[in-house]
């Protein structure tokens, strides 16, 4: 039996003190994952801060672009009939829309559905204006019909993606 005691006196003490380094280490180390996620996420958040700016620049400025007072009258309408120019506005859009579709990366995708709800309403407003004009109608004539249909409407599809890209910015800063 004594040599059990023996064997025990040095095992127990060696167990205690390993089992302490054990939680030091693990401890020491974790402090260090913790420190270097963090130093990791600050990188990147200064990064994509700036990608995320960009992105909802470039968004106000699509919403201001497909708006039918901004594409209207960047058009001469003197030339070309209602069909032409509907034709023009759609293409704008769409041209439009491709060119910032990377831009969803950077957004909410709640807010992007509310985008691409904006640039549909905006599709149908026009084809809609479209549908009541006749073959013969002049650009200017449904120019006119798309302006007065747009006004009508004191809350747009683009104001409430407007309202909701400020929202989404205001929780960034």
């Amino acid at each position: 039996m004594d040599i059990y005691a023996q064997i025990l006196s040095f095992t127990i003490p060696s167990f205690i003190v390993a089992a302490i380094a054990y939680l030091l280490i693990n401890k020491m180390v974790k402090a260090e994952n913790d420190r270097h996620n963090f130093e990791l996420q600050k990188l990147a958040a200064q990064n994509v801060t700036p990608a995320k700016l960009r992105a909802f620049e470039r968004m106000v400025i699509f919403l201001e672009r497909i708006a039918p007072e901004s594409m209207l009258t960047k058009m001469t309408l003197n030339d070309i009939n209602a069909l032409q120019l509907q034709k023009a506005l759609l293409q704008q859009i769409r041209q439009e829309w491709e060119h910032n579709l990377a831009q969803q990366l950077y957004i909410n995708n709640d807010t992007w559905v509310l985008l691409s709800n904006a640039k549909e309403s905006t599709i149908q407003l026009i084809n809609t204006c479209a549908a009541n004009c006749t073959l013969d109608s002049s650009a200017l004539e449904y120019a006119k019909v798309i302006i007065e249909t747009y006004n009508q409407s004191t809350k747009t599809p683009s104001s409430v993606a407007l309202s909701m890209l400020k929202a989404d910015l205001a929780k960034i800063k």
